[in-house]
């Protein structure tokens, strides 16, 4: 699929993502699949799937974070970029001393996703909450500022 052709159900395009950010996220895609996460360990860097709803007062993003508490979640506005970023750590411990693990299966994953904000979101106005190991991201909306109207510049002879 070409990168213009990203829209929403609806056929509306999705104001989060500009060409950019859908390229370097198709990149970083394809690039990684297991990387070290910052705890050192081998674990999944993930794309995480977000769900992006748009009513006629916010914008709402949702993730899956299982196992991921508010503590491991961070969410950053910086210069018009949404950056939501996650990672959950194992630590495979006995409850008695002397005791082993004969199985480990589960992994230690990240993810981090980048979301341009449209120009009617408002940065002061963003919430983050976890419930039941679901993200939600609250941009509420504004007015977009007023685009000043084109000026016309006289041609002159020389």
């Amino acid at each position: 699929m070409a990168l213009s052709n990203y829209v929403f159900g609806n056929g509306a395009a999705d104001p989060f993502f500009t060409e950019m950010d859908r390229a370097v996220n198709r990149m970083i895609n394809n690039a990684l699949g297991v990387a070290p996460t910052s705890a050192g360990k081998a674990g999944h860097v993930a794309h995480a799937p977000m769900d992006i709803i748009e009513s006629p007062t916010a914008f709402e993003l949702h993730a899956d974070a299982p196992g991921m508490g508010p503590e491991d979640v961070k969410v950053e506005l910086q210069d018009g970029v949404l950056m939501v970023t996650g990672e959950r750590k194992l630590s495979h411990t006995t409850k008695e001393a002397g005791g082993k693990v004969w199985r480990s299966e589960r992994t230690a994953y990240a993810f981090s996703r980048a979301f341009s904000l449209p120009e009617n979101a408002n940065p002061d106005g963003i919430t983050a909450a976890m419930d039941k190991g679901v993200l939600v991201v609250t941009v509420p909306k504004r007015e977009p500022p007023v685009k000043p109207e084109p000026k016309r510049i006289a041609v002159t002879g020389a």
